[in-house]
């Protein structure tokens, strides 16, 4: 993978625990190190990233090396900062109380890996946007949310009008009402549904958006990747490859290991049938701690070839 066929968003997603974090910052600083501009973020709570750079990272990029931005996604930091943002009247009454339950709400991780991933596409800074995702159940919710947001703000759309009749009967009983209230709040709503709009055809384009699904091949990792591709597939959201990572190396003299190779070979079989026509790339487990950019580097090499 270099420059000549970037793709502005990948995604990696997988099981908890399959080496997606390490995949996509060995992936980031690759393109980096080959002259791109590119943003790594992590969305999942776990916060791993950090741990792989060998730095710490928080919700505004940090520069780790030339052309190489990366952040964590803090949802729950997200609502503080709009709180403590927001005009000292506004702090009164149950505005706060809001805000916390908001925080707290399932889901919420996905609405700020959302909105951050907008600005990111919005501001152009960087060539490639690389998003690491909490584990698969919460990628899923993040992929379909695009969709259900495009139909939530399309219906409040449509109820439009009748919300601006129903605002003018309210504007004659509250005080201080105006009909530039209602305007703004429709603005709001055209100018929501087409970024909502674009992320969402952004994300159904291969040629724009890919996820990379990272498994281990073993029956747990395999099976809900095959219920990956299947979810994936019915909505129409492109898969760029699959990475059965930490296969085990072949080995003369260690039983176990043979054993656990033979395993693994089985489980590389059932998914190579599983992927079908998506590519498919394998890396051995190897024997030392992935932390740094040499060794992230190295990983790349093996993971999209030689540079």
């Amino acid at each position: 993978m270099d420059a000549a066929g970037l793709c502005p968003i990948m995604l990696f997603s997988g099981k908890g625990g399959v080496g997606k974090t390490t995949l996509a910052a060995a992936t980031a600083s690759r393109l980096a190190a080959t002259g791109s501009q590119v943003l790594v973020m992590s969305t999942d709570p776990a916060h791993s990233l950090s741990d792989v750079f060998g730095v710490q990272l928080g919700a505004r990029p940090r520069t780790i090396e030339p052309g190489l931005d990366a952040m964590e996604v803090d949802a729950k930091g997200m609502f503080s900062e709009a709180l403590a943002q927001a005009p000292e009247g506004a702090k009164t009454g149950g505005l706060l109380d809001v805000l916390k339950m908001a925080s707290e709400t399932p889901g919420v991780d996905e609405f700020g890996a959302i909105e951050v991933l907008l600005q990111a596409i919005e501001d152009a800074h960087h060539d490639v946007v690389i998003l690491d995702t909490a584990p698969t159940g919460h990628t899923l919710r993040l992929l379909m949310l695009p969709q259900l947001m495009d139909s939530w703000i399309g219906k409040l759309l449509e109820m439009r009008q009748r919300l601006a009749r129903a605002g003018r009967f309210l504007r004659r009983l509250i005080p201080g009402a105006s009909a530039a209230d209602a305007g703004e709040l429709g603005r709001e709503l055209e100018g929501g549904h087409r970024r909502i709009g674009s992320l969402r055809e952004m994300l159904s384009d291969p040629d724009r958006a890919q996820i990379v699904l990272v498994t281990i091949p073993e029956a747990m990792g395999v099976l809900e990747t095959e219920r990956t591709i299947q979810t994936l597939g019915q909505n129409g959201i492109p898969i760029g490859s699959v990475v059965v990572n930490q296969l085990q190396p072949e080995s003369e003299t260690c039983l176990h290991c043979q054993r656990r190779r033979q395993i693994h070979l089985a489980e590389l079989e059932h998914m190579r049938r599983v992927a079908g026509a998506i590519p498919l790339k394998v890396l051995e487990s190897l024997p030392w701690e992935i932390c740094g950019q040499a060794a992230l580097l190295e990983v790349a090499d093996r993971l999209w070839g030689p540079r």
